[in-house]
């Protein structure tokens, strides 16, 4: 198997990058990998901690050897989580084919690589999909199925080929126009969650996002993403120490799993069941933001009969 590159990208948090290089370390097949880390730049106006925490975490991803081959790229300036993104995925992709990629704050199981490589080999020509992520969005029951497809991306760890990172459109404007031309507001807004807002906002420069531009660049191609029916990663920046995560009790609940999951090429539809169940668990959510109990929540997330009950409310 024709291994793909890993893509790290890093700037000013030194605990939650060491915890993410350990565990990536730790994965089998990353003693074959080869890893691109990009360090983003100081801010003009940063601060003597900033630029302490921004040396701290240049000395450490060049402390070990992480994987089979570590490059390191430091930024002289600060280019911004999205610019990093879309600049570092574009150079290493451009050269490779595909990239597997993560952020520093992301924990990976001891078989995520394997699992991304297999997704990526097992569909590489199939341009739906579009791409693959190692992440497990909650549900409201137990999926069974080892692997399925979902609408909606992930950038808590995720896989692709240049020929569909060719296919995102990094001008939120066009996407917005084009959303609205169609009358696609509602649709894109899976599970109500506000990713229509989100791409308004980043229009506007109220968030830095390139993720919402890459997803709604997906929505309008029609394409879909592969999941794993068990977390291979979990997200430890919910500690308002990152851009874009503060506090969060819903998504932060997923756990790593060190298990294995096999990717067995199947066909690309979507199972409706499937989607239900993330679908609900995304409107869960909104009831939780919206003052739905802990104790309700509990019992809803397991898939108990009275879900219908609490969503009437």
């Amino acid at each position: 198997m024709n291994l793909a590159p890993i893509v790290l990208f890093v700037y000013n948090r030194p605990w939650h990058t060491e915890q993410t290089l350990n565990a990536l370390a730790l994965n089998n097949l990353a003693d074959k990998s080869v890893l691109y880390l990009y360090c983003d730049g100081p801010k003009k106006d940063a601060s003597e901690e900033s630029l302490k925490k921004i040396n701290e975490v240049r000395q450490l991803v060049k402390a070990k050897k992480w994987c089979k081959e570590v490059i390191v790229i430091e930024n002289v300036i600060n280019l911004g989580l999205a610019n990093s993104v879309i600049k570092g995925v574009t150079e290493v992709i451009e050269k490779h084919g595909s990239a597997i990629v993560l952020e520093d704050d992301i924990i990976t199981g001891t078989y995520f690589l394997k699992f991304m490589n297999e997704g990526l080999a097992a569909y590489k020509n199939d341009q739906q999909v579009f791409g693959i992520s190692a992440f497990k969005y909650p549900s409201t029951n137990k999926i069974e199925k080892s692997t399925y497809f979902l609408p909606i991306s992930s950038s808590w760890s995720y896989a692709t080929w240049s020929n569909r990172w060719s296919k995102v459109n990094f001008d939120g404007k066009e996407l917005l126009k084009e959303i609205d031309k169609k009358d696609l507001k509602k649709k894109i807004n899976f599970g109500g969650y506000p990713f229509y807002e989100m791409l308004l906002n980043q229009v506007d420069n109220k968030v830095d996002s390139w993720a919402i531009r890459f997803y709604a660049s997906m929505f309008l191609n029609n394409c879909m993403f592969l999941f794993p029916n068990t977390s291979l990663v979990q997200n430890i920046g919910f500690d308002a120490s990152g851009v874009h995560c503060g506090e969060d009790e819903f998504f932060s609940s997923i756990n790593v799993s060190n298990e294995e999951v096999k990717v067995v090429k199947q066909e690309i539809i979507l199972n409706n069941k499937i989607v239900k169940l993330v679908k609900q668990s995304f409107e869960l959510q909104n009831l939780l933001n919206n003052g739905l109990s802990h104790k309700k929540f509990e019992l809803a997330k397991k898939g108990k009969h009275i879900f219908r009950k609490f969503f009437k409310k």
